[in-house]
This record gives structure tokens, C-alpha cells and sequence, in this order.
């Protein structure tokens, strides 16, 4: 008989505190926390003078969605809201549409606000991160307490979304809390302000100023709040039950599992060198040493990138078509040969960024938005004939092609292509129509593709916001640090608590002299690489590797790596990113008894062993510990590990894991 049954993780506390902050803004249509300013005049909600509508209907089993809609008689612009609420975890979302239905332009609209509202609560504190911008010190938490007449506001730099700041905060007040997305894959701003009794909140796209023509629509982003009672702890692993319940995207309708992926460029810059026959050569050759990777990855590279000197640029895009030198054939013959394997082929794209002299540059400028100081145009997805030119050429890519996985990569900042080709009193609408069109265009490939999933991808992972993230899964989350673990590690501590699906390399840096681009495989590189997908980066043309420690170490990741993705997630140590420290964390399944607790010392790190704590231990039970590394087994009271704790013993730079389940589970 099972004794140990765990807490829900969602409890009527926590539903309480939800319905609670709701009810004061969802109730009535004029109450609700969206607000703008109409040729002057200041507005909240949709006001009572609009004869505002209110419909209500339950889209699933887990949502409820309500729709507040009103037309301004003077003007003809109508507001909906359309606000949904979750049954099974304490969560509420809403966007906002504002149309033209009239029959002339409107009244410049500005100051558009997807969130302003107050939430009463004693001692509020934030909780917030910096996001990705090429550096070490990326993904950084900060916890900032809010006092009365304090403001805390930040926003992203140049127009996407994660790119110096991050979009996902947590607001504690003592024993509560919520955790706030902004989901807007462009130019976001929020703000803080401390009251005598809670906070203001305000968030919505940086910046609006504009007339609606007649028939045109914008929206605002899209806010999500989870409110919790309790620690810290709950916060976190409620956002990750959610995000797995209702946003990690369902290819063919199946969860999203772990994968592993493989890929050798040969020489040249990315994938310029790839070729038909060496990219089969390499699958080949992974497999035959027993390295059978779930993914093959293509990166930039592919198509016809030619420079004015004939050189092969990766950078230089704008022409979407495999390179007929290189491939002949298309990219038919490798995705065949990868599923024959049992591999999905990812293919990268940059469809946003043209270059000059490219295809795109050359036969269709009218698409592309210019800005000064910059040669790199920007394709409007704004324009639909631009977005559904793409999105048929795209899909007929990925059929020809047999791409399962379309990888979309931004790697430059189009603010300044938006605001530089707005008039005074259309200030904000390109970026609004580009968000717009950005999303259809992925709506489309996913419904167009069945099966396809998508992964984000922007100079890292710098458009990582929540609605991209209902479309894709981020698994190249930063350029900075591949092999520099004390740093990826530090990155990692962040994302479990976020994004529970990512890609890390198990590349070291600091074998072999520290070269950056040395790809020498040992264990330890494996323990630093966990994550829900790992890039197994191996040099296939080498043949001083030990592929047999990789293949044994790749089937721990196996073993643990379902718990990584589904587990709750439970730090035991700091944030930090020193090499003379330790790193330890949980992963912990309460359904099924069953998780892992792994250490790691880093290089420099003086102490020998490190005690932790785990957390979901039912003092009643035993468990049984191994490690699958060194075969070594080990059985523990539940209560023994509430006292004494588990202690690990490790070298300088290494690891273990120790898989773990109570013995009723087994």
C-alpha cells in the first residue's frame, strides 16, 4: 500500500489567491486591467458608454474563456478581451484587440497598457532576471524589495524580447505570490511601483502612438499570471507543471519527450562545407559507434551564400534553396537517410534577415524595411503578401525536403527597421503588424506541417517570450559559454525555473590548453551538459575519442533525462558562476516516487564534499540510490535523508548522479 501521498501540486490556497486578484479586474468590462488613451482622454477597461458585451464558454476541459467586446460609438474602435482561466492550476491570461470597424481613420490611440492594475499584498519583493545578451553575466536573478514610492522598470534592448531583459517575473508578498509573463516577441516594457499596500503594475508594448485605419487591428501582448501560496519552491515547479500542461508544444498531439542530437559541419564556417554525401558519411559514422542520435542537425549554412569575392558566408541570407552545388538533390537524401537511422533532420533559417545582392533583396525590396547605418534589411511579416509568400515557399521547403524540425534564428535588432518607416502617428504599428504576422506565420507551418515542432533561436535566446514559446521550444538558449561549465551551469539554474525545455552541448573548454573550439569528450562534460536535450558534440572525423564512455554516458542521460524535463525542479545551491564552487541539484517525480540528485564539483572548488538536503522525502519510506556511473548502490531511511542529508564525494571537475526511488516504487 502506497503510504506517501505527495501535496497536489495545485491546492484550493492557491486557487484562492487567484480568484481573489482576479475577480477585481475580470468581473466587470470597466474594470478590466487594460488601458490607453484616446485622442487625449485617459481610459480604462472597455468604458460603460461603449455598451460593452460580455460571453462566456468553456474551451476544454482545463479553460474557461471569457470575451469582454465594446465599440466606441464616436469612433467606430471596438476593444475585445479575451481572458481565459485555467481550472487545474491557479492561472489567468488575457490579450487585447483593438479594431477599426469604422469607416475612417481613428483618433491616435497611445499609451496602449496590456497590464495596469494594482495587487494588494504586504512587502512585496521582485524577482527577475537580465535575460541573454552574449555574456557570462546573462540569465542573472535579482531580488529587489519594493517599498512605498519606489519604481522598478526594464525592458529589452533593440526589439527582442529576452535580449538584456527577461520577460518572466515572480512577485512575492510574504507567504504569496505571482509569477507574470509578458508574452510579446518584440518590444516590451514593464513597471513596478511600490505602494503602501501592494503594487502597480503596468506592462505593454514600449511604445504606441497611432491611428487604426479602417479594417486594421492591433493587439497588445499577451499577459499570464499564476498566482501560489507558499515557498519559493511551489512557484517554480507550479510554473513548470503548467507550462508542461498547457504550452511545451505537442507534436502530433504526443508530448514533447527528450532528444538527443548530433551533427558534424566538416571544415569550413558552419555548415558551408556541408555537403549530401558527407552529411550521410557522418550519420553513418555516429552510428556506427554506437551513437544514434534522435535529431540531425543542419545549422546556417545550406543554401546559396556566396559573398561578391565567391566565398561561402553563412551570414548572408536571403536565399532560401538548397545550394545545388552542394546538394544536388535537395536535402531529400539526408533526411531519408536520418529517419532511416531514426533521427528527425533540423534545418536552420534566418527568413527575417536579407542580405544584399540575395534573392529576396533582389525580386522583392518592396518587403523589406531598411534602416540607416544598416545593410541588413528586414522582411516585413507585416505585409501579408511578404508572410504568405514565405510561409508557401517555407512549406514547400520542408515537404521537398523532409525537415521535421524548423529552427528560426534572428541575429539582428529590428527596432530601428520598425520605428525608422513609421509616421509620426503611426508610432509602434509596424512593430505590432510584424508580431502579428510573425505568429501566423508559425500558426501556419505547424498547422500546414503536422508533426513539424519549431526551435527558437535569436543570437541565442534572445526571443525566448512566452508566446513563442507556445509555437517552439528554445534549445540554442545563448551563444555565450558552450564549453565554459561554471558559467552554463549558472544558466541553467535559471531556465529549469522557466523554460523547462532546452538544448545544452557537452563541450569542455578547458581540456587540451583551453582551446574554444575543442570538442574532447569526458564525463564530467556530460554532467555539465544535462539537459532535456543534449547535443553530443563529438567530432565524428577524430578517432582519439573514447565512444564508448560517450555511449555510456548518453544512456545515463537517457536514464535521467525524463525527470529532467517532467520533474519538479529543487536548487540546492546559490546562483553563481565560480569555478571554485560546487553546483547540486533535485529532480523529483512525487507520482511515481521516483528522481535524482546530482553534484558537481567544479575545477577549483576547495571543499571535497558537499551535503544537500532533498526536498519530497517521505520520512516514512526507504529508498534505494544508484549511480549509474560507477554501478555503486546505496538504501536510505526517508528520515535519515530529512537529517543527515546526502552527502556527495567527488574529485575536482566531475559529477555524479544517483537515481533514486522509494522502494514501494521500484
Amino acid at each position: 500500500m502506497d503510504t506517501h501521498t505527495p501535496m497536489p501540486i495545485t491546492t484550493p490556497e492557491d486557487m484562492q489567491k487567484s480568484r481573489e486578484w482576479a475577480q477585481g479586474f475580470f468581473s466587470r468590462a470597466t474594470d478590466l486591467p487594460i488601458s490607453f488613451v484616446l485622442d487625449g482622454v485617459g481610459c480604462r477597461g472597455i468604458p460603460d458608454a461603449w455598451s460593452p458585451s460580455v460571453t462566456r464558454r468553456r474551451i476544454d476541459a482545463s479553460i474557461i474563456e471569457t470575451v469582454f467586446e465594446g465599440t466606441d460609438p464616436a469612433t467606430g474602435l471596438t476593444i475585445r478581451v479575451e481572458v481565459a482561466e485555467y481550472l487545474d492550476f491557479p492561472v489567468v491570461e488575457w490579450v487585447a484587440w483593438f479594431t477599426n470597424a469604422g469607416s475612417g481613420p481613428t483618433p491616435v490611440i497611445s499609451d496602449i497598457l496590456a497590464m495596469d492594475g494594482m495587487l494588494k499584498g504586504a512587502s512585496p519583493v521582485v524577482y527577475h532576471c537580465n535575460g541573454d545578451f552574449y555574456s557570462a553575466d546573462g540569465y542573472t536573478p535579482q531580488e529587489i524589495p519594493l517599498p512605498q514610492g519606489e519604481t522598478l522598470r526594464f525592458a529589452p534592448t533593440g526589439g527582442r524580447p529576452c535580449d538584456g531583459a527577461f520577460p518572466y517575473t515572480r512577485i512575492t508578498f510574504g507567504d504569496w505570490g505571482i509569477a507574470m509573463a509578458i508574452g510579446w516577441p518584440a518590444q516590451w516594457a514593464v513597471s513596478f511601483a511600490g505602494l503602501a499596500d501592494g503594487v502597480h503594475l503596468r506592462a505593454g508594448q514600449e511604445q504606441t502612438h497611432l491611428r487604426l485605419l479602417p479594417g486594421e487591428h492591433i493587439r497588445t501582448p499577451r499577459m499570464t499570471v499564476l498566482s501560489w501560496a507558499g515557498d519559493t519552491s511551489r512557484a517554480v515547479n507550479l510554473w513548470r507543471r503548467w507550462y508542461l500542461a498547457h504550452v511545451l508544444p505537442r507534436p502530433d498531439g504526443r508530448p514533447m519527450r527528450p532528444h538527443l542530437a548530433c551533427a558534424t559541419s566538416d571544415e569550413g564556417e558552419e555548415f558551408t562545407a556541408a555537403t549530401e554525401e558527407n552529411q550521410i558519411r557522418f550519420i553513418e559514422a555516429f552510428n556506427q559507434r554506437g551513437i544514434h542520435p534522435d535529431v540531425w542537425w543542419i545549422d546556417a549554412g545550406w543554401y546559396p551564400c556566396y559573398n561578391e569575392t565567391g566565398e561561402r558566408r553563412w551570414w548572408n541570407t536571403g536565399t532560401w534553396e538548397p545550394d545545388p552545388e552542394r546538394f544536388p538533390r535537395g536535402l531529400k537524401p539526408v533526411s531519408d537517410y536520418a529517419a532511416d537511422k531514426g533521427a528527425d533532420l533540423l534545418l536552420w533559417f534566418e527568413p527575417e534577415r536579407v542580405r544584399p545582392g540575395t534573392k529576396l533583396d533582389r525580386e522583392h525590396p518592396e518587403w523589406l524595411l531598411r534602416a540607416t547605418g544598416n545593410d541588413t534589411s528586414l522582411l516585413f511579416l507585416g505585409n501579408p503578401e511578404a508572410r504568405q509568400w514565405l510561409t508557401d515557399h517555407v512549406c514547400t521547403l520542408i515537404a521537398d525536403n523532409g525537415i521535421r524540425i524548423y529552427r528560426q534564428d534572428h541575429n539582428f535588432e529590428p527596432l530601428k527597421h520598425w520605428r525608422e518607416n513609421e509616421a509620426e502617428d503611426r508610432q509602434g504599428m509596424n512593430e505590432n503588424l510584424h508580431v502579428q504576422g510573425y505568429l501566423q506565420y508559425w500558426d501556419d507551418l505547424l498547422a500546414r506541417n503536422p508533426g513539424l515542432w519549431i526551435d527558437s533561436c535569436s543570437s541565442g535566446g534572445r526571443r525566448n517570450d512566452l508566446e513563442t514559446m507556445r509555437r517552439s521550444v528554445p534549445l540554442h538558449y545563448t551563444d555565450y559559454g558552450y564549453g565554459d561549465h561554471p558559467v552554463k551551469l549558472a544558466f541553467h539554474r535559471t531556465l529549469f525555473e522557466w523554460i523547462p525545455y532546452f538544448k545544452e552541448f557537452t563541450i569542455s573548454w578547458d581540456l587540451q590548453g583551453g582551446s574554444r573550439y575543442d570538442h574532447s569528450v569526458d564525463s564530467y562534460s556530460f554532467h555539465c551538459g544535462m539537459a532535456p536535450m543534449v547535443f553530443a558534440s563529438l567530432d565524428i572525423r577524430r578517432d582519439d575519442y573514447d565512444f564508448t564512455l560517450a555511449a555510456r554516458m548518453i544512456d545515463i542521460w537517457r536514464r535521467a533525462s525524463a525527470l529532467i524535463l517532467h520533474g519538479d525542479y529543487y536548487p540546492h545551491t546559490p546562483f553563481h558562476h565560480s569555478a571554485e564552487r560546487w553546483v547540486a541539484w533535485q529532480f523529483d517525480s512525487p507520482e511515481t516516487g521516483r528522481g535524482f540528485i546530482q553534484g558537481i564539483r567544479l575545477p577549483a572548488a576547495a571543499e571535497e564534499t558537499l551535503t544537500i538536503h532533498p526536498k519530497g522525502i517521505d520520512p516514512d519510506s526507504e529508498y534505494a540510490f544508484e549511480n549509474p556511473e560507477t554501478g555503486e548502490s546505496r538504501e536510505y531511511a526517508g528520515s535519515d535523508l530529512e537529517r543527515d542529508g546526502f552527502t556527495f564525494a567527488l574529485p575536482p571537475r566531475s559529477g555524479a548522479l544517483w537515481l533514486y526511488w522509494r522502494c514501494d516504487k521500484r
